[in-house]
């Protein structure tokens, strides 16, 4: 295995080396996990396992260099004027990131003009929103977070870390869907819609994830969301000349060479929404111990819906929007390998699992890594 595919395995092979600290420590924890589930009782890893675990993955995250977009977010960093009023004139307010813009140069003229402190920070950021939740509600933080890195969705922090910004603080604000604190959430999501647009695709989400699962008006709320999609497709290709000086230059060429979401990942994620339609019985008595698992359940469902979209269409367009909910997964799959398999079962299921999780990293995964302390290795 060359050195900087070391690097990726590592981030993935960390969480089960920390859970083995933590297993010698708290085995009581551990093993009152499926009981604390049943009674309703939320018990969070200590801090501390939560930071060491995601610090490592936002330790190389943030240390990165010219992987994939990330080097013409680095051209574009470069470019800003440090000297505060000049940068300022030059924002493009009628561009596709203003917020995203002003956040830039703030950073820039204010705090550092080193661009990997720049990334670290976003890194940081994004990592933090992701960790926070994942402790408050996964039942398995550390299988949540083995999720995170298995199912690659750790890779929209080096390529797409503009939309993975919106898509970090909008899970963050999980609470107000939970809560129905539409104004708080809306005016969130018009906030960030400024450093990405897609972001505004979770207005309408909204109101899919507060519905009760399985109900009619939730098919509904997913087929209007695709037919906007599919519908936007051609606008967003129609707008490739407008994007000469941005992120997204030249994406008309790459829309047309797109095949589409690998049918690989449209599987993995179908799987959930279906075990828990299965289980939609038992798992409906969880609702109000646990109200973030209609939610989850939801979001889950939205996320196979546009992967299923994503892999007859465009995997660049429509592949980016499932990210949203997507996150909502790394909860749900640990809750139901808790709830909908016994004990004794799950030695044999949770093992099947790692390991068709190890080969999809394996198979799909990425294959570049860069920075200034794996260029020192050579």
């Amino acid at each position: 295995m060359e050195l900087l595919m070391i690097v990726y395995w590592s981030m993935l092979l960390w969480v089960p080396l920390v859970y083995f600290v933590y297993s010698l420590n708290y085995k009581e924890e551990i093993m009152l996990t499926d009981y604390n589930i049943q009674q309703g009782i939320q018990k969070k890893l200590p801090i501390a396992y939560a930071i060491i675990i995601f610090g490592y993955f936002i330790f190389w995250i943030g240390m990165r260099k010219y992987v994939a977009d990330t080097t013409t977010y680095i051209g574009m960093f470069n470019l800003i004027s440090p000297d505060f009023s000049t940068a300022w004139s030059e924002i493009n307010w009628e561009g596709k990131s203003p917020g995203f813009d002003i956040f830039n140069i703030i950073f820039k003229c204010f705090i550092s003009q080193n661009y990997q402190w720049w990334l670290m920070t976003i890194s940081i950021i994004s990592g933090a929103c992701v960790m926070v939740v994942l402790r408050k509600y996964s039942v398995d933080f550390f299988f949540s977070s083995f999720l995170f890195i298995t199912l690659l969705t750790f890779t929209w922090m080096m390529n797409g870390m503009r939309q993975f910004i919106c898509v970090a603080i909008l899970f963050l604000c999980c609470d107000w869907i939970k809560d129905g604190k539409l104004v708080k959430f809306v005016i969130a999501v018009l906030i960030l819609s400024t450093f990405h647009m897609t972001a505004l695709l979770m207005i309408p989400v909204y109101f899919v994830a507060r519905s009760k699962p399985w109900k009619g008006k939730i098919g509904l709320f997913i087929i209007g969301i695709i037919l906007i999609c599919i519908f936007a497709e051609p606008f967003f290709n129609g707008v490739d000349s407008a994007l000469g000086n941005t992120a997204y230059s030249g994406q008309t060429a790459q829309f047309e060479m797109d095949n589409g979401v690998n049918p690989l990942r449209v599987l993995l994620y179908v799987i959930p929404p279906v075990v828990a339609y299965i289980k939609r019985e038992e798992l409906s008595e969880y609702y109000e111990k646990y109200p973030i698992l209609p939610i989850c359940i939801n979001m889950s469902l939205i996320t196979a819906a546009f992967y299923f979209l994503g892999m007859f269409t465009s995997g660049i367009l429509i592949g980016r929007l499932p990210i949203y909910c997507e996150l909502y997964d790394l909860i749900l799959i640990p809750f139901l390998l808790h709830t909908c398999v016994s004990k004794e079962s799950r030695r044999i299921v949770q093992p099947i699992i790692i390991c068709v999780l190890l080969l999809y990293f394996y198979l799909t995964g990425p294959t570049y890594y860069n920075s200034d302390l794996t260029r020192a290795l050579y």
